[in-house]
């Protein structure tokens, strides 16, 4: 069950780095658009000038429509958050029952052990005792 969960966990983490790259392939992209658009609208050319209105509309129809698309993916990236972490929780109590398992499984191998351990003791205590009253 851990393995199982392990596998999922790999493949829905690495749809999850591809949103996060493609989510700040976007959030760059915007502030790269606001820097130009902020540089490009600070010009001292009168020849500029009468080109301003196209190209500040321009821009922010560019950083709107990247907006856009950072908000699509935003859901998709969510949801995988949470089913990455939720999965992993689970994963980790997958593990903490299995090593308590195991060191159950060892605690009582123990026991086991030194019950028989015991039980030789007593057998050679015994013989000793019966073979000392023989003489």
């Amino acid at each position: 069950m851990e393995k199982l969960k392990r596998q999922a966990i790999e493949s829905d983490a690495q749809e999850l780095n591809d949103l996060r790259a493609e989510a700040l392939r976007l959030d760059q992209r915007r502030e790269r658009l606001e820097r130009e658009m902020t540089e490009g609208a600070q010009t001292d050319d009168p020849a500029m000038r009468t080109y301003l209105g196209d190209y500040l509309r321009s821009m922010r129809s560019e950083i709107a429509r990247v907006e856009r698309d950072r908000k699509r993916i935003e859901p998709g990236l969510n949801r995988l958050e949470q089913r990455v972490a939720t999965a992993f929780r689970e994963m980790k109590t997958y593990e903490s029952v299995r090593v308590a398992g195991m060191a159950l499984a060892k605690d009582e191998a123990q026991r086991a052990e030194d019950a028989a351990e015991a039980e030789m003791a007593v057998m050679r205590w015994w013989r000793a005792r019966q073979g000392a009253g023989r003489t």
